[in-house]
């Protein structure tokens, strides 16, 4: 069984790496298929990728999170691969909220 924890983002190592928005932004691989990353902007203007999708099939597209620092953002459990956009936009504004969204695999 999947589940959702809801964690606060106001520890001090997160104010340093506080972010106000997130983008999206399309990409062509070598062998011609899509991928898509998403950025974090944090206060200060830098870009961190947070979450590349890579086409699979013509219909179907993996994510996986790219975060160099993940321990500001997960807990030392594993975390649940994003299986759709929509989950990715839903994780990305629960970071730039303020309230961080972890995918748990409940095993």
């Amino acid at each position: 069984m999947d589940g959702l924890a809801l964690v606060s983002a106001a520890s001090p190592s997160s104010s340093q790496t506080a972010y106000v928005s997130w983008e999206e932004m399309n990409v062509s691989s070598d062998k011609g298929r899509r991928e898509v990353h998403y950025y974090l902007k944090r206060r200060d203007g830098v870009s961190d990728l947070a979450v590349i999708g890579k086409e699979k099939s013509l219909r179907h597209m993996s994510y996986h999170f790219a975060i160099k620092n993940r321990s500001l953002f997960f807990s030392s459990t594993s975390f649940y691969k994003l299986k759709s956009r929509r989950e990715v936009i839903y994780w990305l504004n629960s970071v730039v909220s303020g309230l961080l969204i972890q995918f748990l695999r409940a095993d």
